[in-house]
């Protein structure tokens, strides 16, 4: 049951409106831990990738769960 009960992605404005808030979400991230990396390791290129890929991918499940606990975004990939 989502906390806010208004905002489901009933339309197409809306449905949009929660994947854009989840994309902006994962990207801002992915940007903020690869500049990090940049400014205080030396790691190669090929494990910056991989690190980074990590995070991002655990930072959009957390994304993806919260938007499903606060709105119920994604309740309509169920079968």
């Amino acid at each position: 049951m989502p906390w806010i009960k208004g905002f489901r992605a009933t339309s197409i404005d809306k449905a949009f409106l929660l994947n854009a808030i989840a994309a902006a979400l994962i990207s801002s991230i992915a940007v903020i831990v690869k500049d990090r990396l940049d400014a205080t390791t030396k790691l190669a290129y090929m494990d910056k990738f991989k690190v980074v890929l990590i995070v991002t991918f655990i930072a959009s499940l957390i994304v993806y769960y919260t938007l499903f606990i606060l709105f119920g975004f994604g309740g309509g990939m169920l079968v």
